[in-house]
């Protein structure tokens, strides 16, 4: 996969947790880790936004990604 695909991908998820996060009164987005595995370009988008630090993941020693939109996640859609 490219990078240009991957960040069309990565922009995508950004957006939906931007909306998740407001749709819910700023709760986080609960993925189990075994769905997310087996799709390897949505892996690659999420451990992308997570190394850009705009979400993260909260749900360490656990079988889901906990994913949140940052600060820094807001302002790059902002800008978009």
């Amino acid at each position: 996969m490219t990078n240009e695909e991957i960040n069309k991908i990565s922009d995508i998820l950004l957006q939906s947790l931007y909306d998740y996060h407001f749709a819910n009164n700023g709760a986080s987005y609960v993925l189990p880790k075994a769905m997310v595995n087996t799709d390897l370009n949505s892996k690659q988008a999420i451990e992308y936004l997570i190394k850009m630090e705009y979400a993260v993941d909260s749900g360490q020693g656990s079988d889901n990604l906990v994913l949140g939109i940052t600060a820094k996640g807001m302002e790059y859609l902002k800008n978009k």
